[in-house]
């Protein structure tokens, strides 16, 4: 009987001292809260910036060495390729008479010079267009005489044909 009483004790302590038990060791899981800023440094408080010289010392070294690294690159030492164009063979003029040629030449220069226009208005003076008539192309309407672009074909045939005739006509 002192084993039923016991056992009968035991038992009624462990169903009055299991829920005791289990309460005191419920968590409370992390929960998130939307928070202003105000709010946030009330919970947190200030934090001073706090330098790490250890931190700031790597990155400085990663900085100089990034920065050598750099400056002395070394150059492969292997085949390299080296891509060039070659030089475009001149143009057989032995075709044109010398005053075409003379006028190529002229037209030429003047592209390349300091002022392309002056190359592109020896180009068009066959046609009278310079300097002064330009006006009108700006306007854009160009006044050309239909003589004038007949001549020029010819005066193109002409040349390329062979050097008895002249290219332009003084």
């Amino acid at each position: 009987m002192n084993f039923l009483k016991r056992s009968a004790f035991i038992a009624v302590l462990a169903v009055i001292g299991l829920p005791t038990v289990q309460a005191e060791e419920v968590v409370t899981l992390p929960t998130i809260r939307i928070m202003a800023e105000s709010e946030l440094r009330e919970e947190v408080g200030f934090i001073p910036f706090q330098e790490d010289e250890k931190v700031r010392e790597a990155l400085q070294h990663q900085i100089y060495k990034a920065h050598s690294d750099m400056q002395n690159a070394g150059v492969k030492e292997g085949v390299t390729t080296v891509n060039y164009q070659q030089k475009m063979e001149e143009p057989d003029s032995s075709q044109l008479s010398p005053l075409l040629e003379q006028h190529i030449l002229a037209v030429a220069q003047g592209l390349q010079s300091s002022d392309p226009t002056s190359g592109l208005f020896k180009m068009l003076e066959p046609l009278n267009i310079d300097r002064n008539n330009i006006i009108g192309i700006r306007d854009g309407s160009i006044k050309i005489n239909m003589d004038d672009i007949l001549k020029l074909q010819q005066q193109i045939q002409d040349g390329l044909n062979g050097p008895k005739n002249q290219f332009f006509m003084p």
